[in-house]
């Protein structure tokens, strides 16, 4: 009886050892892709902007920063500000409608965007963007938050379906607005599906820690997570827009003049 209790002990061991293992192996993994997410994406240093090149700045939000000032953002030389409205087929940011509002009332020229599910029906995403955004003319264009990211990171995709998916959303949008629609999105991300697929649609590209190469044509530059504007509590996103402020008043104005064909 002794022998059997000394092997089953042992057996739960090594069980137990394995399993530690296992663990051990996993969490390095974790940590490693987290380290170089974060170099990636967060640790850049501030970059030295040319605000007489760009000056037209704005900032992209959502419901993680909270109850927003409006109107001490507005005072902040913030020229526009990107509001998330929804993700995939069914979420609504929850503070979409205030944000929108209140961003209006304090003379911001607003835009909406959704973020892009790669595993879900890019005409179902648009349409739960349609159901709750209503643009006119004095705003930005629809945006899609299309980027290899959160959710997005946890499967291997078929780069040619991912694209389907994309073009529908992106047609859905067009259709409903009449206008071309801009995608946001990061160097990776641009390289592997936008590039050479999607030139005729305005890009807003996340590019850290220099400005975005003059191979890329931009409308909009993502140049740091990690802002402080008066008014948002915490770090923002803050953006350029790729002219001077008659350039931008432009931008909007013949956004909403390109019909469909």
């Amino acid at each position: 009886m002794a022998k059997k209790g000394n092997k089953r002990l042992k057996r739960k061991i090594l069980i137990i050892l394995c399993l530690l293992l296992i663990l051990a192996i996993f969490g390095s993994v974790i940590y490693v892709y987290g380290v170089d997410y974060y170099k990636k994406y967060y640790a850049c240093p501030q970059l030295a902007l040319d605000l007489n090149k760009y000056p037209v700045m704005g900032v992209d939000i959502s419901a993680h920063q909270g109850k927003i000032d409006w109107k001490i953002v507005s005072e902040s030389k913030v020229s526009f500000a990107f509001i998330k409205a929804t993700e995939g087929i069914d979420f609504v940011d929850k503070k979409f409608a205030d944000n929108w509002k209140d961003a209006k009332n304090n003379n911001i020229v607003v835009g909406a965007y959704l973020f892009f599910r790669f595993s879900r029906d890019g005409k179902i995403q648009a349409k739960n963007f349609i159901n709750n955004v209503k643009l006119t003319n004095n705003d930005l264009p629809p945006v899609i938050d299309f980027e290899l990211s959160y959710g997005n990171r946890l499967q291997k995709y078929n780069s040619q379906q991912v694209q389907n998916q994309l073009l529908k959303c992106l047609r859905e949008l067009e259709k409903h607005y009449k206008c071309k629609p801009i995608i946001y999105t990061n160097v990776q991300t641009y390289n592997e599906y936008i590039k050479g697929s999607f030139d005729d649609y305005p890009l807003w590209i996340c590019k850290l820690c220099n400005e975005p190469s003059q191979n890329i044509s931009w409308a909009f530059w993502q140049y740091s997570h990690k802002g402080s504007v008066a008014g948002i509590k915490g770090n923002v996103d803050v953006n350029l827009f790729n002219g001077g402020y008659t350039e931008f008043v432009d931008f909007v104005y013949n956004s909403h003049e390109k019909k469909m064909e």
